[in-house]
């Protein structure tokens, strides 16, 4: 065999998988923040032993997903505070991102944003199905950026404010506050106006913050 093609495949371990669904499950708000977490159910859930689950459980606490304490494992709950500074980090990247990304985008790449905006603005979408959309469409632009390591960033800060956007989206009676927004910014794009797309940027994730903060404050 040709030495360039040696060498052994990875497959994902047990704990790689349950890591993967528990990490789908809060970032979805399905395991929503503040939820316990018990090794034994989820062990029992999956099929599996509680090794790899105690496993899977300490990569979520290095992301800073969940919080491990002698004898409970809770999803990380965040304070208004913290919440405030965790949009603030949003902001500083998705302004780099947006100022990259507007160097490079074609009208191909607004025709893609528009189809999502126009998918997002159906009577028949669901909330779940709205927030994969919301993110696609943020995704979409700022993959124009041609940056792998800024795309890395914006990622994990996402994971973060995710399952608070769970939070968002039940909260708003509709979406045609957030639709409008991101029409606005869509325009910005279109027109390749970096000024005007930065500062409604801002005035974007200060409203979903608002919202999310106002939210938790009342219970």
């Amino acid at each position: 065999m040709d030495e360039k093609f040696r060498g052994v495949i990875d497959v994902p371990t047990v704990a790689d998988e349950v890591y993967r669904r528990l990490r789908a499950a809060i970032t979805s708000g399905h395991l929503a923040p503040g939820a316990l977490i018990s090794l034994r159910q989820v062990a029992q859930a999956y099929g599996v032993s509680t090794m790899p689950v105690r496993d899977a459980v300490n990569t979520l606490r290095a992301d800073g997903l969940v919080v491990v304490e002698r004898r409970s494992v809770t999803v990380t709950r965040l304070h208004a505070e913290e919440i405030h500074e965790i949009f603030q980090i949003r902001l500083r990247l998705e302004q780099l991102a947006s100022q990259w990304a507007l160097d490079n985008v074609t009208d191909e790449d607004v025709a893609d944003l528009t189809e999502i905006l126009d998918r997002m603005a159906g009577g028949a979408v669901d909330v779940a199905r709205w927030r994969q959309l919301n993110q696609e469409f943020h995704r979409r632009f700022y993959d124009c950026s041609r940056s792998a390591h800024l795309l890395e960033l914006l990622q994990n800060i996402w994971d973060k404010v995710e399952p608070y956007m769970a939070i968002y989206a039940s909260t708003v009676d509709d979406f045609r506050e957030a639709d409008r927004q991101h029409r606005l910014m869509l325009r910005h794009i279109r027109a390749r106006d970096l000024s005007a797309l930065l500062v409604e940027l801002s005035e974007h994730l200060e409203h979903t913050e608002a919202t999310v903060v106002a939210a938790l404050r009342a219970g």
